[in-house]
């Protein structure tokens, strides 16, 4: 009789790894198995949902099965963002977001049942856009100190809104009103569209928008763009100063990305990842992003993990020292 020796450490390691390996590659010869959900955790008429329609009849081609797009508005996102959090781990139910991911997860922190690490796997970051200060045509001003300037006075009291709680525009209201000095209390919608449609009606006078929402407004003369929260200005915008003219440093940036839930393999991650890349490369795509202030974003899902992590950092150190304060 042969005696057989105890396999060797090292083989049991490769052998493990021959077989993850094998397992990954068939779940991305599997996937996608059914059609995908495009969670927008914002109103269907923002720039997150502006976005999401653009993208999903590309996607659909690029995976072969139907990309849903689905709002569940509310929480300034996190009740999306929950439920993908908690969906299967398949790649099939994808959370397309924004800052305001990292914003609201650093100011409510153990309040809430997810985290962006633990949850949440990065795929892509898609886009950027400034935030736009934007107020109604009635206002009178017509230039951020004729606005600050008013707001100060407070005859008559100017009614600011955002957005979203936790959302960048949130955050640019926050920070533009202390470092101007004004009092406001800032009335908060489910999403760019909501915010834009108060500002339409006259229920708020100012506020910050995404620019892909402030576009075709701006161009229809029914709002009145005081200022670009950009680092420059933009050809787009032409005539409109970025408010660091005004108040150095006051850039706000928002950016849009697409996550899904933890423990997705990462053959599916990959297949994701290429397909949205395929998707931007498209003319009608980039062709629409131009058109709306945005800019195509180069990543991979580990920069854009990075990225997360680091707007996590900063945004909960500033609420912590109390050089950032939501209302």
């Amino acid at each position: 009789m042969i005696a057989l020796s105890k396999p060797r450490p090292v083989i049991l390691l490769v052998m493990s790894l021959l077989v993850l390996s094998g397992i990954s590659a068939s779940h991305a010869a599997e996937f996608p198995a059914k059609p995908l959900r495009m969670v927008v955790p914002f109103s269907a008429d923002g720039g997150v949902g502006m976005q999401a329609r653009q993208l999903a009849e590309p996607l659909s081609r690029q995976f072969g099965q139907q990309v849903l797009v689905q709002h569940w508005a509310g929480a300034g996102g996190l009740i999306a963002s929950e439920v993908v959090a908690r969906s299967p781990a398949d790649g099939h139910t994808l959370l397309f977001t924004t800052t305001s991911l990292a914003i609201n997860t650093a100011w409510l922190g153990t309040q809430l049942s997810f985290s962006i690490g633990a949850d949440l796997a990065p795929v892509r970051l898609l886009s950027s856009a400034p935030m736009v200060l934007a107020a109604h045509p009635a206002v009178p001003a017509r230039s951020v100190p004729e606005l600050v300037a008013l707001a100060k006075r407070g005859r008559p009291v100017l009614k600011f809104g955002a957005n979203a709680p936790g959302s960048l525009g949130h955050v640019a209201l926050s920070t533009f009103s202390r470092a101007s000095g004004f009092i406001h209390e800032p009335a908060l919608f489910n999403g760019g569209g909501a915010a834009a449609k108060a500002l339409l009606a006259g229920e708020v006078d100012a506020l910050f928008i995404a620019a892909p929402v402030a576009v075709p407004l701006h161009a229809a003369k029914r709002i009145r763009l005081l200022a670009l929260a950009s680092k420059e200005p933009l050809s787009l915008f032409e005539g409109v100063p970025v408010l660091q003219h005004f108040y150095p440093g006051l850039v706000f940036e928002n950016r849009y990305g697409v996550l899904a839930p933890a423990q997705t393999p990462q053959s599916v991650i990959l297949r994701l990842d290429a397909g949205l890349r395929a998707a931007l490369a498209e003319e009608k795509v980039r062709s629409f992003i131009s058109a709306h202030g945005l800019s195509i974003a180069e990543s991979t899902p580990e920069t854009f993990a990075a990225m997360l992590k680091k707007d996590f950092d900063r945004y909960s150190a500033q609420m912590r020292s109390g050089e950032l304060r939501l209302q």
